[in-house]
């Protein structure tokens, strides 16, 4: 079975989405291209582009950054702070 790209939703995303985990079988596409399936999937992710961040393994990422199959994808909701 081919390896995807580990996908952990949370907050609004999650809500938006209806789960906190989605596994996408994908290798060598950009992170734009990789939320592009996601909200193929979940349509509701699609307004909120603006404003989550990502993460890829751990480590913030822009969209054009590329995502490998075994790799770990955070989708991060706004953070509000006081």
């Amino acid at each position: 079975m081919e390896e995807g790209v580990k996908v952990l939703l949370f907050g609004a995303a999650a809500d938006a989405a209806g789960t906190r985990e989605e596994e996408i079988t994908a290798n060598g596409v950009t992170l734009s291209e990789l939320f592009s399936m996601l909200t193929h999937k979940y349509p509701a992710l699609g307004p909120m582009r603006g404003t989550l961040a990502f993460a890829i393994n751990n480590e913030y990422a822009s969209m054009d950054e590329t995502v490998s199959a075994g790799d770990e994808v955070a989708v991060l909701p706004p953070v509000s702070g006081g």
